[in-house]
């Protein structure tokens, strides 16, 4: 019963280690990490060999208990001829070494993760049997067990056959490890990819079978001394002083390393737990080494439970894009329980943590006659039509009563009351009605739904006006702010003459001057910078929203001007600052890595929530956990939720946002700046503003030629710059992801496969198939490539050279001569060519992005574009649909694209407007004139009833 505890507690505290790292910050310090963790793990150790009396094995000699030399047990099975030889004095510095060695290796692995092969350690139980046959001859046969064969029954003497023979303890072991690497492998691969040219990716898999083989030379010393121990008081001690003096020589290696010192609250809490828990795992496993085969029926079983429950959780997505191997997964299913039947009995393991094994063998029967009915079943289940046809349908409808909700008001009583409703009661600002007769003048088309301008001011309703007024100063005195300021009905802004940015200034001006004389005196902070500034904790944005959403009284009946406003005209406005003018040893010196902007990110995330709570490591798989939220299988149908982060920890390692320095760092303090772009953690205002002279996009062709006169392709093109950043390839950077990933030659190497909807021979049913991605992008009309990639020119040693015929000098061919432009961020926004396409009835807009701006919410996914995952892993599938294979077009998929293309054009033409941008900026300035005037709270724009 004592051992059963412990085997289960062992396996218990194994599965949680496994499946929690995941969600630990503690990878983002691996070697310090790994030193507290050894560290914490002895001390427990320690600790818990005082109460060594409540633990099995104290009152004695593990090895007299045992009866080690006793002859008697005529049937005792290879597990207990196995115990273990008596280790040498040295053996224990050898264990130490390993531990080092090991550690050395699972932190250059997992550096190039996506270099690596999955499932190989599920082979340790292979390593761990051979040893134990390799040092323990066959014992020969006594007289008296020769005799007893001759007079057992058949029934009396396969348990014993089992139970002693090498043939099927081997193949049993096999089909354990086997079945379990079956499963592990079938896990779909990110995009971030392994370039073939990079040095270290040749080394990789070689030092992870290194990894491998320590594993399995771990345990097995590790058995041989702990087993030998007289009590286990002095058993738990050993392991103490093992794990600390590991732990010492690993934090060597990490002040060798400079990774410096964790400062978070969360890392140093799963720094603890993981310690503890790891320390469950030892002692555990230690109490059971005197058992003679106890290291390979635990390696076993552990191996088996890991792979087993992988492969059940894999049946239930039989025939989805996630599995497309039905009988790959049915063989590993299979395969384990077979083996696991045999091992069983192999190893004379009598209980599975306290189910007897009968019981086990059972309900092992049990699953694999379910799997073996519901695989073929559901593999030729198969689809009777594209999902993309019925998403496309049903977005058309949900168009149709978004735009109904969008513009629901027909007067201005009732657009009041709808403002109402939807701002938790409050009335709107004054000079209301102004903007009302202004939007019904510019005809717009959405009078009521400005949610995204909602969600951005309520937090600074928790902020009282005069300090609103006070940062906003602050604010503009940052490196690449301006400074607008309305006063007396006239707007200006402080950028001089020979400033790059004074056009855009200029033209948000200009937006201005036709309400200006009905706005209140104000300033705004204005952020010329490409990326966003304010990172604010998710508990402080809470904190201060919680005041917007208060309804506040209203006294006043007509609009009025700000009480607060005389104030503008005293001070001087400040000089600016921009990057260029700034020294560059400063500006490096300022600059915040990419750890640390992931850091301040993750307190931007509400508690509980993925990136809150650890951070993404395993770059290699697909994290179908965090693409599920907002995708039916490969696409997208929930847009506006993969905007947001904080359920997608793997997009910090998949977009180069997360991955290049900031050399302007964002604050982490509620200050009020307006941007153009954001992502979703970010408390930044978003504008109507232009964007710089630099990277002005193309226009399209005033008389765009017909849709059926433009190229059937997917073109891209990306000019790559990043001068603060260490890494001259970003091989997660969307950018880099997406050109090798659909630039794959046919005579690559390469193995990567890309899940794909094709019909079955008589073409009633569609299946996911997998096909090799360099065969599939001779089929699919791809054109991507970059322009320039600077990081290759500065440092071309350090950049592969299968980038390199990626890039071309010459000028890139006009975009709208195709029918599909995929609009893709750059490190730090959004591309400014999604527009230009949006307003062409001959180009369809693949957007793949993870900034808002001020329009996001009005553009609307399948109706006026094609929404793209940034994992990229619905990419072909989504172009197969529009364009067919091979050239045949399906002509479904090209009605759509040309609805899309003429949809998106006339939304454009509707909503997206210069009379649109002012009609958004004159009720953004309202509000935020309300903001910052003292008399806020008493009133604001209210129907009279006279």
């Amino acid at each position: 019963m004592s051992s059963q505890l412990a085997a289960l507690c062992a396996v218990t505290s194994f599965l949680w280690l496994i499946n929690s790292v995941e969600d630990h910050q503690i990878i983002e310090q691996p070697r310090l990490s790994s030193t507290l963790i050894l560290l914490i793990a002895s001390l427990t150790s320690y600790a818990t060999s005082h109460f060594s009396g409540w633990l099995p094995g104290a009152n004695g000699r593990f090895d007299d208990e045992l009866g080690l030399s006793s002859t008697g047990n005529k049937t005792r099975p290879i597990s207990q001829r196995n115990f273990p030889k008596k280790p040498r004095r040295y053996f224990v510095f050898i264990l130490i070494v390993c531990i080092i060695l090991r550690l050395e290796s699972f932190h250059r692995v997992t550096a190039d993760l996506q270099c690596s092969k999955p499932g190989l350690e599920a082979f340790i139980p292979v390593l761990i049997l051979a040893y134990q046959l390799h040092s323990s001859p066959r014992r020969p046969r006594t007289f008296d067990e020769e005799r007893d064969d001759f007079t057992r029954t058949m029934y009396e003497a396969i348990p014993d056959f089992l139970a002693r023979s090498l043939y099927i303890l081997v193949p049993s072991t096999l089909l354990i490890s086997f079945g379990a690497y079956l499963a592990l492998i079938s896990e779909p691969r990110s995009t971030l990819f392994c370039s073939p040219q990079h040095d270290w990716a040749r080394f990789v898999v070689l030092v992870q079978w290194a990894g491998v083989v320590l594993d399995a030379a771990i345990v097995i010393i590790a058995w041989r001394i702990l087993a030998w121990a007289r009590t286990t008081k002095s058993r738990l001690r050993t392991l103490a002083g093992i794990l600390l003096v590991s732990g010492l020589g690993a934090g060597i290696f990490w002040g060798l390393s400079g990774d410096g010192v964790g400062s978070d609250t969360l890392f140093w809490f799963d720094v603890v737990i993981d310690g503890l828990t790891l320390a469950t795992l030892l002692v555990s496993s230690s109490l059971l080494a005197p058992e003679g085969g106890a290291v390979l029926g635990f390696a076993g079983v552990v191996t088996f439970i890991t792979g087993f429950l992988i492969s059940v959780q894999r049946v239930w997505t039989l025939g989805s894009w996630e599995n497309v191997s039905g009988w790959q997964t049915w063989g590993a299913v299979v395969g384990m329980s077979a083996g696991f039947t045999f091992f069983l009995h192999a190893t004379d393991i009598k209980k599975v943590m306290f189910i007897h094994r009968a019981f086990v063998i059972m309900a092992l029967m049990a699953v694999v006659i379910a799997v073996s009915i519901f695989t073929p079943i559901k593999m030729s289940k198969g689809m009777d039509s594209h999902p993309l046809g019925k998403l496309i349908y049903d977005s058309r409808v949900e168009s149709d009563r978004w735009l109904i909700h969008a513009s629901y008001s027909d007067s201005l009583p009732s657009a009041v009351r709808e403002y109402g409703e939807r701002h938790y009661g409050r009335d709107p600002p004054k000079g209301f009605d102004r903007w009302w007769e202004f939007a019904k003048q510019k005809k717009s088309p959405i009078i009521d739904h400005f949610k995204q301008m909602g969600d951005d001011i309520l937090p600074f309703w928790g902020v009282p006006p005069a300090k609103l007024r006070e940062d906003t100063r602050k604010a503009a005195k940052e490196i690449d702010m301006a400074l607008l300021q309305i006063q007396n009905g006239t707007a200006r802004h402080n950028l001089p003459t020979e400033n790059p940015y004074q056009t855009i200034m200029d033209e948000l001006v200009d937006l201005i001057k036709d309400f200006v004389e009905y706005l209140p005196d104000l300033e705004m902070a204005i952020n010329l910078n490409e990326r966003p500034r304010v990172l604010a904790p998710w508990d402080q944005i809470q904190r201060l929203a919680a005041a917007g959403m208060k309804r506040k009284k209203a006294s006043s009946l007509l609009p009025g001007g700000s009480s607060g406003g005389s104030e503008y005209g005293k001070k001087d406005m400040p000089k600016p600052r921009l990057t260029e003018a700034v020294d560059k040893d400063e500006l490096l010196k300022n600059t915040m890595s990419p750890k640390v902007l992931r850091e301040l990110t993750s307190l931007s995330c509400p508690t509980g929530t993925k990136v809150k709570s650890g951070v993404h490591w395993d770059i290699r798989d697909f994290c179908s956990s965090c693409a599920k939220p907002q995708s039916n299988g490969q696409f997208l149908t929930n847009f506006g939720l993969s905007l947001e982060l904080c359920h997608q920890s793997d997009l910090m390692r998949l977009h180069s946002f997360y991955m290049t320095p900031a050399e302007v760092p964002p604050t982490t303090s509620l200050l009020p700046i307006f941007s153009r772009s954001k992502t979703d953690n970010y408390a930044d205002i978003l504008l109507p503003l232009s964007h710089p002279p630099q990277t002005t996009p193309l226009t399209p062709p005033k008389t765009p030629q017909p849709w059926s006169k433009n190229h059937q392709k997917l073109y891209y093109r990306g000019s790559i710059s990043r001068p603060y950043s260490d890494k001259p390839l970003l091989r997660g950077g969307q950018e880099e992801r997406l050109v090798h990933l659909t630039n794959l030659p046919p005579s690559s190497t390469s193995t990567t496969t890309t899940r794909l909807i094709l019909p079955n021979q008589s073409r009633s049913r569609a299946h996911y198939r997998s096909v090799s991605t360099p065969h599939l992008n001779t089929l699919l009309p791809f054109d991507t490539a970059f322009t320039s990639y600077s990081p290759c020119q500065q440092t071309p040693s350090s950049c592969p050279l299968d980038f390199h015929h990626l890039t071309s000098s010459s000028s890139p061919p006009d975009p709208f001569s195709n029918q599909y432009i995929l609009t893709l961020d750059s490190s730090t926004s959004p591309s400014p060519l999604f527009l230009p396409t949006l307003s062409s009835p001959s180009n369809v807009p693949f957007l793949s992005t993870i900034f808002k701006e001020w329009y996001t919410d009005r553009v609307l996914p399948w109706v006026h574009f094609v929404p793209v995952d940034i994992r990229f892993h619905g990419l072909h599938s989504t172009l197969a649909y529009f364009t067919g294979i091979q050239g045949q077009t399906k002509e479904h998929g090209s009605t759509d694209g040309k609805w899309i293309a003429e949809q998106g054009a006339k939304w454009a033409a509707r909503a997206l407007r210069r009379e649109d941008r002012q009609v958004y900026l004159f009720r953004l300035l309202l509000e935020w004139g309300r903001l910052v005037d003292d008399g806020r709270d008493e009133g604001g724009f209210k129907i009279s009833s006279s």
